[in-house]
């Protein structure tokens, strides 16, 4: 059975097919593929870039309730050395009526409580939504620690899916231009096909040969949801990934330079063509298994005599670690 599983898997993989992308949204109108839309990644000049990067955990979720860590973690390199790195954790309580909305108290760790709320969505999804804007406000307080000239990479795109991230990017872009700095985004994975149902930068590597590359444009994007250029980097000769990249729109002309740091920045053995600082920064950022487990002993134990009502609730909504541990 895998060996006829193996086979059908490599009939999908023998050759990408296509000639653009295809998007379900109509405010995206595809660029048909062309050799000439291969642009050849020069030489960086130095320039300061700013990696900034998120991770979360669940720690407690029971029905209508979620409790999270969440992380920001932040980079600066410049000439591949690093200048300095900044981190910081918050919690989160995202709760749901069921009906009409979501909300989200936020502690933070000089004691402060914020709330922010949404119409009706899944407790995860909202969550991630608050980690994804929590990401580019502590991008948009960095541009304080970077040269004028410097370069904001956030993880992932700069397309927004929530008004609370729109409003947090929208703040990232103006203090950027006050400043004098570009911003980018670069996603580790792409669901991006093309019109044969083929994976889109499976296509391009097929067609660009063994150099890196970076290839523009692939759409003209008429969203005030993402105001971006994208393009695809292959960012080093040995790589085996092309990267969707997107890079704010008035920060165009500025795109050769941009993808040369980036291609600069990308040498590292461990993964050549992705970015280090963006390594640096997924590291810092991460929640592992043990500090959650870590987090949640130091919640029972501050809970009292309290968590034997809050694990009755954990109980009855959730039977996954119990069926784990068997």
């Amino acid at each position: 059975m895998l060996k006829e599983i193996i086979e059908e898997v490599s009939r999908r993989v023998r050759k990408a097919e296509g000639n653009f992308a295809a998007f379900e949204d109509r405010r995206y109108s595809p660029v048909e593929f062309s050799d000439k839309n291969y642009r050849e990644i020069g030489k960086a000049s130095g320039r300061a870039l700013l990696f900034v990067d998120g991770g979360n955990s669940e720690i407690l979720q029971m029905p209508g309730t979620s409790l999270q860590i969440m992380r920001n973690a932040a980079v600066v390199m410049k000439g591949n050395k690093l200048l300095l790195s900044r981190k910081r954790e918050f919690y989160v309580l995202a709760t749901s009526d069921g009906k009409q909305s979501a909300t989200a108290k936020i502690f933070s760790g000089g004691g402060e409580i914020s709330e922010v709320s949404a119409g009706r969505t899944e407790l995860g999804r909202f969550c991630d939504v608050i980690r994804r804007s929590s990401e580019i406000r502590f991008a948009t307080e960095m541009l304080d620690e970077v040269p004028r000239d410097a370069v904001a990479v956030l993880d992932g795109s700069l397309e927004v899916v929530n008004p609370i991230e729109k409003t947090q990017l929208e703040g990232l872009y103006g203090a950027a231009r006050g400043k004098g700095v570009s911003v980018a985004a670069m996603s580790k994975t792409t669901r991006l096909m093309t019109e044969k149902g083929e994976p889109y930068p499976a296509m391009l590597n097929e067609r660009a040969g063994s150099r890196k590359w970076y290839y523009h444009p692939v759409a003209a994007i008429k969203s005030e949801d993402h105001r971006a250029e994208m393009l695809f980097a292959r960012l080093h000769e040995n790589s085996d990934h092309a990267f969707r990249t997107d890079i704010y729109g008035r920060d165009r002309d500025k795109m050769p330079g941009i993808v040369s740091e980036l291609a600069e920045n990308s040498r590292d053995l461990t993964f050549p063509g992705y970015p280090y600082g963006l390594i640096l920064a997924d590291k810092l950022a991460r929640v592992s298994e043990r500090e959650t487990c870590l987090i949640k002993a130091r919640l029972t134990a501050a809970a009292g005599n309290k968590w034997n009502e809050i694990k009755a609730h954990l109980a009855a909504g959730n039977a996954h670690e119990i069926l784990d541990s068997m």
